[in-house]
């Protein structure tokens, strides 16, 4: 079965005379007997009546009608939309993220990207970093922007933004009238943590730091948000790690201090993770706006 088929057959439910319907379609009537007799044989069901005067449709005949101008219909929406998108002008772009991008890298990424291509559909999904690299796999999404990411084979992986990391605290915590903390100076605070995936590298990175100051942290909260983890710390339940960018944005109930001593060099990195092979031109567009920081 072809859509050429499906259209004559529309035609002729529409004409209901095989003449009319043949000139329509610029083809001989014996031709387009021919089209539905052979239409008919691969369905197994006879659509039209031919021995009624005027021509009639089966039981059959109108049934599948119906469902061929649906067809016919969605088949012409998805040429309108893949004309477009081959063109440039329309399409869209699916973007996984981890929250903290959205301090930093993304939004100016997303208003600029928009600026230029406003009717190409963004598709935005906040997700952990670890799950990234299963939804550039599954085509989910075009790209992921994740915090601490580790390579991902058949993936091309650039940084957008190294950042120094910054410790919250409640202002009521003895450390929080210094400039800079060091690791040694919250070895009786709880830590809030993270919630750990099996591959995930940001609280390995936070407990390195720890580590190298010759401090054991106490994990007492494990959370899967920012957010959360900073609700926790204005509460004077612990500290948290986070970027730089987060800090700048954060809320003013907490203080955020920069590192000193071991770890104090140490930088977060946000990276953009993409298929090596995904030739999507607007995918390739918003990487140029998503430049390294």
């Amino acid at each position: 079965m072809n859509l050429r088929a499906l259209q004559c057959f529309v035609v002729l439910c529409e004409e209901l005379n095989f003449s009319r319907a043949a000139a329509r379609l610029h083809i001989a009537q014996p031709a387009l007997s021919q089209q539905i007799r052979t239409l008919e044989e691969r369905l197994g069901a006879q659509l039209v009546d031919r021995k009624s005067r005027p021509l009639r449709l089966t039981e059959a005949g109108h049934y599948f009608s119906i469902e061929a101008r649906q067809i016919l219909k969605a088949y012409e929406q998805a040429s309108v939309g893949a004309r477009a998108i081959g063109s440039g002008t329309h399409g869209w772009l699916a973007i996984g993220f981890t929250r903290s991008a959205m301090y930093s890298v993304l939004p100016p990424a997303l208003k600029a990207f928009h600026a230029a291509y406003p009717k190409v559909e963004l598709k935005l999904y906040e997700m952990l970093t670890e799950p990234q690299a299963d939804a550039l796999r599954d085509a989910s999404i075009h790209i992921g922007i994740g915090r601490q990411a580790r390579q991902v084979t058949g993936c091309t992986q650039v940084d957008v933004l190294h950042e120094r990391m910054m410790v919250a605290l409640a202002p009521e915590h003895p450390a929080a009238a210094k400039k800079k903390v060091r690791i040694a100076d919250l070895a009786e605070t709880p830590l809030i943590a993270y919630s750990k995936h099996p591959t995930a590298q940001f609280p390995r990175f936070v407990l390195s730091l720890y580590l190298d100051a010759g401090v054991t942290p106490h994990v007492e909260y494990e959370c899967h948000e920012i957010q959360t983890a900073l609700a926790l710390v204005a509460a004077g339940l612990g500290v948290a790690f986070v970027g730089e960018s987060v800090a700048r944005l954060g809320r003013n109930d907490i203080r955020y201090l920069p590192l000193s001593g071991p770890g104090s060099t140490q930088t977060s990195t946000l990276s953009a993770m993409y298929r090596s092979d995904d030739d999507s031109p607007h995918l390739r567009a918003f990487l140029q706006f998503l430049a390294p920081v």
